[in-house]
């Protein structure tokens, strides 16, 4: 491989390589602001968000430092931000808090596990470009997925906003705790994260471009110094380390692998599902195009540096992507201006850390909460389909039912499963002949289409496959046993079946030599080449024949008439013999 190779090469891997070497000087004033605004930003709600996977708030920033580096190497998108998130931390807590024993040592190890764990699912799954997978979560699950994940949060942040002590992780376990608890509210905190609550909602109403999360901090750790806020019974976060980890390979027992996996798995399919929506959506509005498949190594990147450094499972950021965006950031860089903003915070500023009421987190995590649900979603899908309505609301409900991570794989599941029912129940029509132009048609009215007395003209709207063969034959043979007058010609339209494989074609072609003992001739028209091909191997091509294809509707249509034509013509005389 010579230089200009192998620098393609590079660059094709490293995609800030490339954005580097095309950089202007011009761009650097903007994606600086974008970099430290982002970063101002995140630093309150990463601290709020370790909280969610029972770590110390430090691990948010180690956490965040890690996404933005790792991401910012291998992401073709210029403008998304990686870096902890609500939903992502909720999923990893209630995956690890079962497993530790509620050893504080042993959830720090558990979440770099999990991290690693994810990052190597997104490695593997870009290796196999798997880009396509984050198509099966379907809206209705992901809605369904948030609203639940919402609730959840809720209810574990419950326990600070009235300063008391919860057990477990399920909804329904939390609220009857808090519930049962409630005279034993610790006011002062109460009171305070109400002020807080309110001072967050707020904002977002009436001042939309503060940070909420950045004031409430601010606003919390200033009456902390001025008041004592300790002294009053309010928990604080207390003293935090400075400075930064050294990278390192968490120790872990291969039960752990075993039971974090699954966890694993889901992490990697929201993390991605929510990062290349993301990434598509703010490369369309900058017009630029950005890879699925570069997406997920630069996940996976994140993951694995978020793991060696202590951290927990990352995820792109909606909010702090829009900061970056609306800040006019161009490229990649801002991501590292942000990592560098949090380098000096961990080595500086860290003691700011350790006055912020707890309860001030958990008012942030609430607020962000509230914002996940999804209730005007939920109403649009009851107003369209009944059926992806039941399939939110059913995630919904396992997830506090049974806890996160079984809801989202419930909901992956019910995903495949609709897909695979769809798919086995296919659309499909009996096509009429227009009176206008003697073209072929479905969903006509009866004053504009004619049906072909002796011609059933059948379409199917969807790939041939074993899964659903067996109905798209019984179905066909049940229109032609109820036909009147009886089928004489069977036209299968196929241009749209893309597709067939070889148990639908076995199925098929034992349908035709049935329809053909029965003195009913089957047409093709409109093959496709895939279609064909499945033909000729279980050697039905042969056995129809070419003069039974045609390249369209109209045209079979018009051989049928003259056969009819010729079968109605009455026999000409027998000619005398010459001898």
């Amino acid at each position: 491989m010579n230089a200009s190779a192998f620098s393609k090469y590079l660059q094709s891997g490293l995609p800030l390589l490339s954005t580097l070497r095309d950089y202007r000087l011009a761009w650097l004033s903007k994606d600086s602001i974008a970099g430290l605004s982002a970063c101002i930003v995140s630093i309150p709600s990463v601290i709020a968000y370790a909280e969610l996977v029972h770590l110390p708030a430090i691990t948010g920033l180690y956490a965040a430092l890690a996404a933005a580096i790792g991401y910012a190497l291998f992401s073709s998108s210029r403008h998304v931000i990686a870096g902890p998130d609500a939903a992502i931390g909720l999923l990893a807590g209630s995956a690890i808090l079962p497993l530790s024993g509620g050893d504080p040592a042993r959830i720090v190890v558990l979440a770099a596990v999990l991290s690693l764990l994810s990052g190597v699912v997104l490695l593997l799954a870009a290796r196999l470009k798997l880009g396509v997978i984050a198509d099966l979560l379907s809206r209705p699950v992901l809605i369904g997925y948030l609203n639940g994940a919402s609730l959840v949060l809720i209810a574990t942040q419950l326990g600070k906003m009235f300063g008391i002590t919860t057990e477990g992780e399920e909804f329904f376990e939390l609220v009857l705790t808090v519930v049962e608890k409630l005279p034993q509210t610790q006011v002062p905190t109460f009171a305070l994260g109400v002020l807080l609550v309110g001072l967050l909602v707020g904002l977002a109403r009436w001042l939309p471009r503060v940070p909420g999360a950045l004031a409430v901090c601010a606003v919390a750790i200033a009456a902390t110094f001025v008041f004592d806020l300790g002294s009053y019974g309010i928990a604080l976060v207390g003293k935090v380390p400075s400075g930064i980890p050294q990278l390192t390979i968490p120790s872990f027992r291969w039960a752990d692998i075993a039971a974090l996996a699954p966890a694993a798995v889901a992490i990697a399919f929201l993390a991605f599902s929510d990062g290349i929506l993301l990434a598509q959506t703010f490369a369309e509005k900058n017009g630029y195009e950005v890879r699925p498949n570069r997406e997920l190594v630069a996940l996976g990147s994140a993951n694995i540096l978020a793991g060696l450094w202590q951290g927990f499972p990352v995820s792109a950021s909606q909010s702090r992507t829009s900061i970056v965006d609306s800040a006019g950031g161009r490229t990649q860089v801002a991501q590292l201006i942000l990592a560098f903003g949090l380098l000096l915070f961990l080595f500086f500023l860290t003691a700011l850390v350790a006055l912020l009421p707890k309860v001030a987190l958990g008012a942030i995590l609430i607020v962000t909460a509230i914002g996940m649900l999804e209730v005007a979603s939920l109403k649009g899908l009851y107003k369209i389909d009944r059926l992806e309505f039941g399939i939110a609301v059913g995630v919904t409900a396992a997830i506090l039912i049974a806890g996160v991570v079984p809801g989202i794989i419930l909901g992956l599941l019910l995903s495949l499963i609709s897909v695979l029912v769809e798919v086995s129940r296919p659309d499909d029509a009996v096509l009429r002949r227009l009176r206008s132009d003697g073209k072929f048609h479905d969903c006509l009215d009866d004053d504009e289409a004619d049906s072909i007395p002796g011609l059933l003209v059948y379409r199917l709207y969807a790939p041939l496959i074993f899964a659903n063969a067996r109905h798209v034959m019984n179905r066909i043979r049940t229109l032609v046993d109820e036909a009147q007058p009886p089928v004489k010609w069977l036209v299968i339209d196929a241009q749209a079946i893309h597709d067939m494989d070889v148990t639908a074609a076995q199925r098929f072609a034992e349908l035709h030599r049935e329809l053909v003992d029965e003195g009913i001739d089957v047409k093709i028209a409109d093959a496709p080449r895939p279609f064909f091909e499945e033909l000729t191997k279980v050697g039905l091509s042969e056995e129809i024949g070419r003069r039974d294809f045609f390249v369209s509707v109209k045209q079979a249509a018009a051989a049928y008439d003259q056969y009819c034509a010729a079968q109605d013509k009455p026999p000409e005389a027998a000619t005398p013999s010459v001898s």
